[in-house]
Parts: C-alpha cells; sequence; structure tokens
C-alpha cells in the first residue's frame, strides 16, 4: 500500500504540454502592448514560471504595464488558450489509478485558477482532481502556500504527501512546504541533470509509468 494519500500535480509541463496556448498568450500581449519581438527560448521561458515574473523578465516591465500585460495574457487564455493544450501520454489512466486506489489527488499551479478551471471543464478532467488551486490577481500565492492550501483543505498528514513537478519552482515549493518532491524530466524545467542534483527528490520519473511505479 502507498505511504501516500495526497497527491499534488503541477500542471505547465507536468500534467499536460500548455506551451501552445501559453505562446499564443504572449503573442497576443505583444500585438496589444506593441511589446518588441523575443527569442524562441525567451518566449518558452513563460511556461512555468508567474507571469509577472517572466512579463518583468522577458520584456522588462513594472507596474501598470505589467499589470497590463497579465491582464491581456489570461484574456487570452480565458478566450481561446485554454483549448491549445495537450496532456502528456498516459496521464489521464495514472489519474484514473490513483483514485481508484483512494488516493486524493489535486492540482497545485502558479497557472491562473480561472484558466486551469476552463482547461478541465473543456477536456471533461474536473472530475479527476479533489481540489484545483491556482493563482489570481487578487490573492498572488507562492508554491508552497498553493500547497498547503491543498493539504489544509484535506487534512491529510504532510507526510502522506507528494508533489510531482517538472520545475525548481515545484523543488523549492515542496522544500518550503516540507512534503516530499518527485521530479519529471518530460516537461520544461529539468532539462540537465546537473539541475536535478540541486534538489531533494524522491526519484525522477521520464513518463506516467513510473510516477505510478514511485507514488503506488
Amino acid at each position: 500500500m502507498s505511504k501516500y494519500k495526497l497527491v499534488i500535480f503541477d500542471m505547465d509541463g507536468t500534467l499536460a504540454d500548455t506551451s501552445p496556448g501559453i505562446v499564443n498568450c504572449v503573442r497576443y500581449t505583444q500585438r496589444k502592448m506593441n511589446l518588441p519581438e523575443i527569442s524562441l527560448e525567451q518566449m518558452y521561458s513563460h511556461v512555468g514560471p508567474p507571469m509577472e515574473e517572466s512579463y518583468n523578465r522577458n520584456f522588462g516591465l513594472t507596474g501598470d504595464e505589467l499589470k497590463r500585460a497579465v491582464e491581456f495574457h489570461k484574456e487570452y487564455a480565458v478566450m481561446q488558450g485554454y483549448k491549445e493544450i495537450r496532456w502528456y501520454d498516459g496521464i489521464p489512466e495514472l489519474l484514473g489509478e490513483l483514485r481508484a486506489n483512494g488516493i486524493v489527488t489535486a492540482i497545485a499551479t502558479l497557472k491562473a485558477h480561472e484558466t486551469v478551471l476552463k482547461i478541465l471543464d473543456h477536456f471533461d478532467m474536473t472530475d479527476k482532481f479533489d481540489i484545483v488551486i491556482g493563482t489570481s490577481t487578487e490573492t498572488p500565492m507562492n508554491k508552497c502556500q498553493l500547497l498547503k492550501y491543498c493539504i489544509e483543505k484535506t487534512g491529510i498528514p504532510k507526510s502522506n504527501t507528494v508533489l510531482v513537478g517538472d520545475s525548481s519552482y515545484d523543488a523549492v515549493g515542496a522544500e518550503e512546504c516540507s512534503i516530499d518532491f518527485l521530479a519529471v524530466t518530460y516537461g520544461f524545467g529539468f532539462k540537465q541533470q546537473g539541475e536535478l542534483d540541486l534538489y531533494k527528490k524522491i526519484g525522477v520519473c521520464k513518463d506516467a509509468r513510473e510516477i505510478s511505479q514511485i507514488v503506488m
């Protein structure tokens, strides 16, 4: 029997390849605000981190201009971008297996909460998760705070909780929250072995099957 009673997933790069929608959100924002062109590498760096951080890093936006960029990004996301994703192979089956074994499943993501709900509804995936929490402009939260929300809502001990994620934001958030972290390498955050060596983890997975083997 698994020691884990609560499995929390990151969204971008862990459950789904959301990069097409995110890139199109950035391009939409560029057109709306007449922002300069950036490299493809910079464009993909918007996948995962908070929107504010990405627009500040790549375009130097601050204050009201940064807020406008985030609003335009979210505008496209809820209008069209939420449809422009692909679930990674084996993820729906993995979620079904976890729930069939009585494990509580959750999403804790730095993606906008409204967008995540639209994604799940559009792809008929809402019933795959017991708890879903994303960020909002009104009540911004870091990764650790999102994780604590999931833990408090379920009442499941931290010792029986694991976060599955693909980036340093996930690894750091799990450590700050004192829960186990399981890294995946098929996403966007971890591309070199050296990066993974920097963080505590219970394992490294290259696909959904390996997640199941470790968690179960």
